[in-house]
């Protein structure tokens, strides 16, 4: 193997929540609120008791990776009250939530309400800003955080959320001229401090932002003692070279997100040989 196919980018983490036990990124619920449908990452039916052993029937079929719960739950509120309508299991077929047997006792005038429920609902719309293959790891430019208490509303908070530096994942071009700085990089260390050599690895991530939430320097931190640099001359050099390349390229992703700016941590290999 080349030294260039050596020296590589390891993918970005960023460890949030895990909203369900599914390790595959999941579909939402659907709801009707203020007369517009939209994507919500809440599944009130967990908390159903009633539920629980039809939950786990459908659970038992065979559904779609994306719908490990089996099930899609259409739900409405109407004057503050949550409603849940209907839920398609992935059969297809349309399963009034009037016509279940487990939800009669919450049955009224023909239309079941969710006061099992009391937590919050999480409502998305707009463009997907960040997203991650897991459960409801996902995030939208705007978000609606409904507090229900037992199925009635009581307050909402909305959260917009943004992409800042969309980055360079994806970008092969970008990441072929990264390649080929590590690979200098790596060559005149190697050549300047001969008893330095071998893989050395640095986690690299945005830092002191500044005005409208742009960063100003990139960390760069050494993981591993054993694939971290021995001389401190290398360590500097490493540090202040490898943070203005991807600082001045803008390499990783960045996000402001509930409020927060969310800095994704990448990793490099600098191969000194």
């Amino acid at each position: 193997m080349s030294t260039m196919n050596k020296i590589f980018l390891i993918i970005l983490t960023w460890i949030t929540f895990l909203s369900t036990a599914s390790a595959t990124g999941q579909e939402g619920e659907r709801i009707i609120w203020k007369g517009e449908k939209y994507e919500m990452l809440t599944l009130p039916l967990f908390q159903c008791h009633e539920f629980d052993s039809l939950g786990r029937k459908f659970e038992d079929e065979w559904c779609s990776t994306a719908l490990w719960r089996g099930y899609q739950g259409h739900w409405y509120i109407e004057n503050d009250m949550l409603y849940l309508d209907y839920i398609v299991p992935d059969s297809g077929e349309n399963l009034y939530a009037k016509d279940i047997p487990a939800l009669r006792k919450y049955c009224k005038n023909g239309r079941v309400a969710a006061t099992w429920f009391s937590d919050t609902l999480r409502v998305v719309s707009g463009k997907q800003v960040f997203y991650e293959h897991m459960g409801f790891n996902r995030y939208y430019e705007h978000e609606d955080f409904i507090v229900v208490k037992q199925g009635k509303v009581v307050s909402v908070k909305r959260v917009e959320n943004k992409l800042i530096i969309k980055g360079k994942e994806g970008d092969s071009d970008a990441h072929k001229k990264l390649r080929q700085f590590l690979a200098d990089l790596g060559k005149q260390l190697h050549q300047r401090y001969p008893d330095e050599s071998g893989h050395i690895l640095a986690d690299v991530k945005y830092c002191n932002f500044g005005l409208m939430m742009m960063p100003s320097d990139v960390e760069v931190t050494f993981p591993s003692d054993e694939n971290a640099p021995h001389n401190k001359a290398v360590e500097r050099e490493i540090k202040e070279k490898l943070a203005n390349y991807i600082l001045a390229n803008q390499m990783l992703p960045l996000y402001y997100i509930n409020g927060k700016i969310k800095a994704p941590t990448g990793t490099v290999s600098i191969r000194l040989e």
